[in-house]
């Protein structure tokens, strides 16, 4: 989600996305997990991507999942807004967290937590996990 919002009442969101390997490999496994990494949620691989020769993959493998809203996140959003407090980024009361995605490749390749160990100037072969803002609101 670009941009996201739910509402605190709401338990769980639904992810989509593509993962893409390179050079040939399939995708095999994609993981979401909203609390950091603390957990992580199989996602469901569909389309014409999950049909490919394990190496001979050359495209998007589509993905969806149902990831929990962390509790934390919506009591507080509740609280905020019974205390009058502006959310996290501005609004109306509020918190947020991070959704984060990682995908697995045949060969059991997978994207580094963060671009820290592969940050270079160019930025080339950024593939760190991806993650997106939620924001919760009451």
């Amino acid at each position: 989600p670009i941009g996201a919002s739910v509402c605190a009442d709401e338990e769980t969101i639904e992810a989509k996305g593509w993962a893409f390997s390179g050079g040939g490999r399939a995708i095999v496994r994609v993981e979401v997990s909203s609390d950091g990494g603390a957990t992580w949620t199989k996602a469901n691989m569909q389309g014409p991507g999950t049909e490919q020769l394990p190496d001979r993959a050359w495209a998007w493998t589509i993905w969806t999942a149902e990831v929990p809203v962390p509790a934390a996140a919506r009591k507080a959003a509740v609280a905020a807004a019974a205390n009058g407090l502006a959310a996290t980024g501005g609004g109306s009361g509020g918190t947020s967290f991070e959704v984060m995605v990682r995908a697995f490749d045949v060969a059991g390749n997978s994207q580094p937590p963060s671009v820290e160990a592969i940050w270079n100037l160019r930025g080339i072969n950024n593939n760190a996990y991806h993650r997106r803002p939620v924001r919760v609101v009451p």
